[in-house]
């Protein structure tokens, strides 16, 4: 019979994550380093929809 795969201890896990979240920075900056030239050289700012309201205190009790 095949020998089953042991599961992943957390910290395993923790550095795959890792590991998959830094390539995936990595390839997302080459991509963003690659199409300079297609970019606009004036960056317009948004505008906020929503208006700047405080958020109203929680009801306790």
């Amino acid at each position: 019979m095949p020998k089953e795969k042991k599961r992943l201890s957390k910290n395993a896990k923790a550095a795959l994550k890792i590991l998959n979240e830094s390539k995936l920075l990595a390839s997302t900056k080459a991509a963003n380093a690659g199409g300079d030239e297609f970019k606009a050289s004036v960056v317009t700012p948004r505008t906020n929809t929503t208006a700047l309201k405080p958020r109203p205190d929680k009801k306790r009790g």
